[in-house]
């Protein structure tokens, strides 16, 4: 019965975390049970306490190791195929081109976030894991990370103001950011960041687009 749910409702090599199977009628002891027997016979992979995985063969016929960074984003970024968060700091800052610096522990924003801010441990990898200012979904995760990036642009981006601009620039107008959209949710914010927009000069995408 649990083999037969999980590999309904996940995939080959996607993390399954132990809050998330919700099968009516079956207790948390029953269910460990189950995991147990599944992950004895080899049906199911254990990663860590509370998350497993279907084996996934490569083209070699070997079985593939789930990895630390497959988990972290499906568990703080993308949850059960919902966002839920986003590389932030000076993760985010390398990713948007704003900093060349690769940062040694990932850094999400995300909804499930255990604390305020929280280093922890995904087998050997760290990662420092923030409460977002706003609820992340998929409707506004590209104004908040734009908002992200502009809150902590002081501290992580290399690029000079004119140069961070433009890049953010760029982003809104890929995004389709517009004012009104940022309005909605910089109230939320540190008031510093009012002087990062008008510091970086970015443009907004017109409304009438």
């Amino acid at each position: 019965m649990v083999l037969e749910y999980l590999k309904k409702n996940y995939i080959k090599g996607e993390p399954i975390f132990l809050a998330d199977i919700c099968i009516p009628d079956m207790t948390e002891e029953n269910l460990r049970y189950h995991l147990k027997k599944h992950t004895d016979d080899g049906t199911l992979f254990r990663f860590e306490p509370g998350i497993y995985y279907l084996p996934k063969e490569n083209v070699f016929g070997e079985k593939m190791v789930l990895s630390a960074d497959v988990v972290a984003v499906n568990k703080y970024i993308r949850r059960r195929g919902k966002r839920v968060g986003f590389y932030s700091g000076y993760t985010l800052a390398n990713h948007m081109g704003l900093s060349t610096q690769v940062p040694y522990m990932e850094e999400i924003t995300s909804n499930y976030a255990p604390a305020e801010v929280r280093e922890l441990s995904i087998k050997n990898r760290k990662y420092i894991i923030r409460r977002p200012i706003v609820k992340i979904d998929e409707n506004n995760v590209a104004v908040l990370q734009l908002l992200e990036c502009l809150k902590d642009i002081d501290k992580c981006a290399e690029e000079d103001m004119d140069s961070c601009g433009a890049i953010l620039t760029r982003y809104i107008t890929e995004h389709k950011i517009t004012k009104e959209k940022i309005d909605q949710f910089i109230i939320s914010y540190p008031i510093k960041i009012y002087k990062a927009l008008y510091e970086t000069g970015v443009k907004y995408v017109s409304s009438q687009r």
